[in-house]
């Protein structure tokens, strides 16, 4: 299983409560960018993060391709994919990557969504959420072969209701 948040926008503690629960838990964790925070910041060691649209810090990377549990995983914030008016132009970019997985954040709502033989999530916001769930949210992904169940949970690391979603991909 693996953890994966976005869209801090300079709450640095909400940042460290999650990886503090679950570092040593997971397999990885991942931010999808907008922290507004220093790529060098103590907080991000042992998380793979990416540079959002308010991350003005050369230090991040733009996306990233990583393995983990047998799966290539993609991280990307997705403004530079146009995330906002669909999946399109990233999945391409995952394609070409031949990512299983594809992260991104950006639009601050929940997304779990199979294109092609890609699985993509947005994990929502942890700070300022949008849309249908007005709520402060992370997920988890717990990978079985070509089986995926992603969670989502609020701050107080309890499930939401309807936002619990188990793919088979292959």
């Amino acid at each position: 299983m693996f953890l994966v948040m976005s869209d801090s926008h300079y709450d640095r503690k909400v940042v460290e409560q999650i990886k503090a629960k679950y570092q040593g838990q997971v397999s990885a964790i991942f931010h999808c960018g907008d922290s507004e925070l220093e790529s060098s910041d103590s907080v991000w060691s042992g998380v793979h993060v990416v540079a959002g649209n308010c991350d003005y810090d050369p230090g991040y990377k733009e996306s990233k391709l990583v393995e983990v549990e047998g799966k290539r995983v993609l991280i990307s914030h997705g403004h530079l994919y146009n995330v906002g008016f669909g999946l399109d132009r990233y999945s391409y970019f995952a394609e070409e990557q031949k990512a299983d997985i594809a992260l991104f954040g950006h639009i601050h709502q929940p997304v779990a969504q199979v294109i092609g033989k890609t699985l993509f999530i947005n994990p929502g916001s942890v700070s300022q959420p949008r849309g249908q769930y007005n709520i402060k949210m992370y997920a988890t992904v717990e990978v079985e072969d070509n089986y995926y169940k992603v969670t989502y949970y609020t701050l107080e690391h309890e499930p939401i209701d309807g936002l619990a979603f188990e793919f088979t991909i292959g």
